[in-house]
Formats: C-alpha cells, structure tokens, sequence
C-alpha cells in the first residue's frame, strides 16, 4: 500500500499535486522520531507548522540512510515541498495511507 503526500491550506484545499510516495515509506521509522513514526499506509498523519522544522529534520536524516534511486527521488521531492511550505501558518503537510477496509 502506498502513501500520498499533500500540502494543504487550512480548508483541506492542496497547494501543490497531490503524489503518491511507493518506496519512500518503508524507510520511516517504527519507534523513533516525533513525527514519521506516525506516518503509515493504513492511516493519515498531518502536521501543522509548528512541526514542520522537526518533521524537515526527520526527512532531511533519512539522506544519510542508503537509498534506492526511487525513494531518493520521493525523498527529494517531499523535502523541496516540506521547506517550500512548511512553517506558514494556516498549511498542512499531510500524508495519507490508502484507505483499507475496517470491516
């Protein structure tokens, strides 16, 4: 299951495209962290500006872990968006997991 990424305004509306995150995912943490921990391809996990510059740190360590070229890509694109946007009052950077069913 896969992951979509959206920075939103405060109405939900998106202020960029929408996109779908297939490889960068499984390299969140499970335990550790303040934000990617709560990042999963079942749920949905916002952050508002005052956890962008921890949830941009959190992005920005994954850098050091041994990507392939495709979560690489993901991870450079989330971050570019992250610093563009995170931190402005009123925007959200959302991540949702595929909706399964709970029946």
């Amino acid at each position: 299951m896969a992951v979509f990424f959206s920075i939103e305004d405060r109405e939900g509306e998106a202020l960029e495209e929408v996109f779908e995150l297939d490889h960068l995912p499984r390299h969140f943490p499970k335990d550790g962290g303040l934000c990617l921990r709560f990042v999963k391809a079942d749920d949905d996990a916002s952050f508002n500006a005052a956890q962008a510059p921890i949830l941009v740190s959190e992005l920005e360590a994954l850098s050091a872990v041994a990507l392939d070229a495709k979560a690489k890509a993901e991870l450079d694109r989330v971050l570019k968006l992250c610093k563009k946007h995170g931190g402005k009052r009123h925007t959200h950077l959302r991540f949702y997991g595929e909706a399964g069913s709970d029946e």
